[in-house]
């Protein structure tokens, strides 16, 4: 039964380190995205890469917070809780997990927090 019980967390574990490795990559891949110049005299050139570099910034923000949840998750995995909700402490499903691997709450726990 053991067997069985760590197969499931240990795809989840090859999708987290997946998605990690992912992550990693992108911010190997422009690492001065956010430092180009915007300096142009033409005011519609200068518009448009400043929203440019706000678009750039804000992906940056999201990937760095996703990255900080798969290793939160990839912690979960290694101390025994991964797929535990955090809020309720019941399973969390597992097509909850495959969609969202570093998932922290079950959907019921998440809806909770999302309306608060």
């Amino acid at each position: 039964m053991k067997s069985a019980l760590k197969s499931p967390k240990n795809s989840y574990r090859k999708l987290l380190l997946k998605k990690r490795d992912e992550l990693l990559a992108t911010f190997r891949l422009d690492p001065e995205a956010l430092t180009i110049s915007i300096r142009t005299p033409d005011e519609v050139e200068f518009a448009s890469k400043t929203a440019e570099q706000g678009v750039t910034a804000a992906t940056v923000a999201l990937r760095r917070q996703m990255l900080k949840e798969v290793e939160k998750a990839l912690a979960r995995v290694v101390g025994g809780t991964y797929g535990l909700c955090e809020g309720c402490g019941q399973e969390i499903s597992s097509s909850r997990l495959n969609a969202l691997p570093w998932a922290r709450y079950c959907l019921i726990c998440q809806e909770l927090r999302s309306r608060n």
